[in-house]
């Protein structure tokens, strides 16, 4: 055999080995909860002789030794001969860790190396011979008839397990091994196909031909859905990282001398492998933090009315285009007092800031670099680290950490993170001749202004008044270092969410949101901490993609800035009272309208040769979706459109709001023009003045009316709240 076709079986043997020894710490896990678990047995005792029987076609013989004592003690737990105690669970487990440190060294050097394993093949062989002795039988019997009926037994029993093999390989059938590198090949090719996707759709947008429009969008379609579907070769469950978990907590726990099971819901959800690989270790930081400053001790449970066994649970789910990952406990929750006094006993804030700041503050506190509520160092916790590199790396992948926690009851950290990095949504910014683009998911709002007086200086820092909460500007020319070239009169705005807090980038000018695929920053310019990469335009020009955080870090909003603007924020908002964000716009017969923000989860402007007719219903191919839209015109009987079959003879372009107001159903509203969004009190100020509108109101000194969207959505298709609400 060639060295390069015994280097692929090599690395063959190594994935498969990985998956079934995944899947016995999981099964080996669950047995200790339930001992009379036959179907994990059976599992355990079927991947462990895969295993075992792999070795024989390579040179792994202290490997395929070690997996056969297993195999035969699994063999007598499987046949019930013997009982599940906990020596056994214990030393099933050490034969795991052994397992998995021979394929290290296999997976290192291609042999499974002269470490010694006698004495746990020992331990193994010895459990497996503590066989209860079979009572002999009261009848008279052949004694040669038990002999062939045994033989015949175990003839059965091999072939049976050996069907069992075949049909489990034969239902695998429908699925191939691809290297990765192939799929980062190809993912690199779509890539390029959405570059000059983009390109082809700038050039369509200079000629009014109608045919090579329709060419243009039609590409469109093709691009996004092979996007769509290269994007779901690399996606992997996030089991493959929970599949640990289990042993993770019961060592730790085992450690801490506490008692804790874990609960998981969503383990099918799948996202990116980059991403995969990035949170691992973060949420492995926050399993710990659950279990070592969370769950109590037994006895402290037991005292505060709780079970003494703690709980764990981890939760995934899709929502808005993001993986939402949870992780909490029902431990004793934060202590807030307890975080600000060991916060200024550490000199990370001062008395002030300490007396001032708000409950979510107080919370992530946490997250501070060199942070610890534990008083002295452990192999747990105490070296005031992990917390901080949490957010940091899931920041990189352009995520968000937060907590919730409720004293004596337990926290909760939610993430949110993309699908995806390699080709996401974008703005694109011009400053001083070059282009930029700022990552969707660290967009709130775009803002003009038109007066240059509105701008104030507080604590040295330009802020501007939005809505009556301060936010403070940085100037991205500034940063730079490049000549201002913007209008003077007016300045572009473009509002970023940093942690729980925001700012505004000035930039020359805002262009537009699209696509871009993120290509690395080279070995030159590594050392440009302000960007996370770049990609290429449309028109082949080059644009930066801005990192967020660090832009903020590095343009000296600190900590005690960012107090001081909060504090001040926090007073706005008390003197406002109770206010509600509103995205206004103008709807049929120059109507003016609102809805609440929270509904709406996308603004977009798509071509109308894009939408289609299914049945009585238009509908957008969108992001490997079919969306529904609903035209305000026909609900609130415009008769200049209740003629037309479709929405593409309308206009070239259509204003879309893409809202939300069930998590499984998201439609689009087409609207005549997008006005602004603004907070004000939204009070009643007038009765509905028709169908499908919840009530009048005053915003900005006009009447507005404010859609009831469920309303909307029964006038235009009752089916499609059917289906939310009871599929």
């Amino acid at each position: 055999m060639e060295l390069n076709e015994i280097e692929d079986d090599i690395e063959a043997f190594l994935v498969e080995s990985y998956e079934n020894l995944n899947q016995i710490e999981g099964d080996i896990i669950e047995l200790e909860k339930t001992s009379d678990d036959g179907e994990a047995l059976v599992r355990i005792y079927r991947s462990l002789h895969t295993l075992k029987g792999n070795c024989g076609f390579l040179p792994f013989p202290n490997l395929e030794s070690l997996a056969h004592a297993g195999e035969n003690l699994l063999s007598c737990l499987r046949d019930r001969t013997i009982a599940i105690t906990p020596d056994i669970i214990s030393t099933l487990i050490q034969t795991v860790d052994s397992i998995r440190q021979i394929l290290s060294q296999i997976q290192a050097t291609k042999h499974d190396g002269d470490r010694d394993y006698s004495a746990l093949i020992v331990a193994l062989t010895r459990l497996s011979e503590t066989k209860q002795t079979p009572k002999p039988s009261q009848s008279p019997v052949n004694t040669q008839t038990p002999q062939k009926d045994t033989a015949a037994s175990e003839s059965v029993e091999a072939l049976n397990q050996e069907l069992t093999e075949i049909s489990t390989t034969t239902s695998e059938s429908a699925y191939i091994r691809v290297n990765v590198n192939l799929l980062d090949q190809m993912m690199n090719l779509v890539g390029e196909l959405v570059l000059a996707r983009n390109q082809v759709i700038g050039f369509s947008t200079k000629f009014k031909d109608k045919s090579f429009a329709a060419t243009c969008q039609h590409l469109n379609l093709l691009t996004t859905e092979l996007q769509e579907r290269v994007m779901k070769t690399r996606l992997q469950p996030i089991s493959s990282i929970w599949q640990k978990f289990p042993r993770v907590t019961r060592d730790l726990a085992i450690a801490s001398g506490k008692e804790v099971e874990v609960e998981m819901e969503g383990a099918e959800t799948e996202l990116d492998k980059s991403i995969i690989e990035t949170i691992k270790d973060p949420l492995t930081h926050l399993l710990r933090n659950c279990i070592d400053h969370g769950i109590e001790l037994p006895a402290e449970r037991v005292a505060c009315g709780k079970p003494s066994v703690g709980r764990l649970f981890l939760r995934a789910f899709h929502e808005s285009g993001k993986v939402n990952i949870e992780i909490g406990d029902d431990g004793r929750g934060l202590n807030l007092e307890r975080l600000k006094g060991r916060a200024q006993q550490l000199g990370l804030v001062n008395a002030v800031q300490a007396a001032t700041m708000s409950e979510s503050e107080a919370m992530n506190l946490i997250f501070l670099s060199g942070f610890s509520t534990a008083e002295q160092v452990t192999h747990l916790s105490g070296r005031g680290v992990g917390m901080d590199i949490v957010k940091s790396n899931i920041e990189k992948i352009n995520g968000t950490v937060e907590i919730q926690s409720q004293q004596g009851q337990g926290t909760t950290f939610k993430i949110k993170i993309p699908l995806t990095l390699a080709i996401i949504p974008a703005l694109i910014v011009s400053s001083g001749g070059n282009y930029y683009a700022i990552p969707q998911a660290s967009l709130q709002e775009l803002v003009r202004l038109e007066a240059l007086n509105s701008i104030e200086i507080l604590y040295d820092v330009p802020v501007y008044r939005l809505r009556g909460n301060l936010v403070p500007l940085v100037y991205l020319n500034e940063v730079l270092q490049q000549d201002c070239v913007s209008n003077l009169e007016t300045l572009s705005l473009v509002i970023v969410q940093v942690d729980n807090y925001r700012f505004g980038l000035v930039v020359d000018t805002i262009e537009d949101i699209q696509d871009i695929v993120v290509k690395p920053l080279g070995r030159q310019l590594k050392a440009l901490s302000l960007f996370a990469g770049a990609t290429v335009l449309g028109d082949g020009t080059v644009a930066l993609i801005i990192d967020v955080v660090a832009l903020a870090n590095r343009t000296g909003i600190t900590a005690e800035q960012k107090q001081l603007l909060s504090e001040n924020a926090v007073n706005s908002q008390e003197q406002a009272g109770d206010r509600q964000t509103i995205l206004l716009f103008e709807g049929p017969q120059g109507a003016r309208m609102g809805i609440p923000l929270a509904i709406a989860s996308r603004l977009e402007e798509i071509l109308a040769s894009a939408v289609e007719k299914v049945a009585n219903q238009d509908v957008l191919q969108f992001y490997g979706q079919i969306l529904p839209l609903i035209d305000l015109h026909k609900i609130f009987s415009d008769s200049d459109r209740l003629n037309n079959e479709t929405l593409a003879t309308v206009a070239e372009t259509l204003q879309i709001i893409i809202v939300s107001p069930y998590s499984e159903l998201s439609v689009g509203l087409v609207v005549d023009r997008i006005l602004d969004i603004v907070e004000e009190p939204l009070t009643i100020k007038g009765i509905p003045s028709r169908p499908g509108v919840l009530f009048c109101a005053v915003i900005q000194g006009q009447i507005t009316e404010i859609l009831d969207i469920e309303t909307v959505i029964r006038i235009a298709n009752p089916h499609l709240l059917q289906l939310a609400t009871h599929g």
